[in-house]
């Protein structure tokens, strides 16, 4: 079975014959980073290994953390919102559609530029809780 370090990133278009992946590899966020809205031409699979985050996949908001799996289909958008410490997923984009383009595609050149990722908001107990 080959071997594929991620460490040497992205990983990308180096898969065996019999493996249909397009890309994949390690992301990291860190409160205040940067992060980009954006979709692909194939499906998307995140594996949470680190932190905490809030993120949007297929225009809904999710809150996951260490273990989760985000699974986003091929043209919609999705986006690291906030983080609550250092955020770190793997990644796998699947085979893309015929015709397709690799990598992040953006529905406007705003979006492309990214934008600051807030660290999260928690709520802490009042007095009394």
């Amino acid at each position: 079975m080959p071997l594929f370090r991620t460490s040497s990133l992205p990983v990308d278009r180096q898969w065996p014959s019999w493996c249909e992946f397009s890309a994949g590899g390690i992301f990291t966020v860190a409160p205040r980073g940067r992060f980009d809205r954006h979709y692909h031409d194939c499906d998307e699979y995140w594996l949470v290994f680190e932190g905490k985050a809030r993120v949007l996949s297929e225009g809904v908001e999710y809150e996951v953390v260490r273990g989760d799996i985000v699974c986003t289909r091929a043209g919609d958008e999705h986006d690291v919102l906030a983080v609550d410490g250092d955020f770190a997923a793997f990644f796998l984009e699947d085979e893309l559609l015929p015709g397709g383009k690799p990598g992040h595609l953006h529905r406007s050149a705003e979006l492309a530029d990214g934008h600051v990722v807030p660290p999260m908001i928690v709520a802490t107990p009042g007095p009394g809780a």
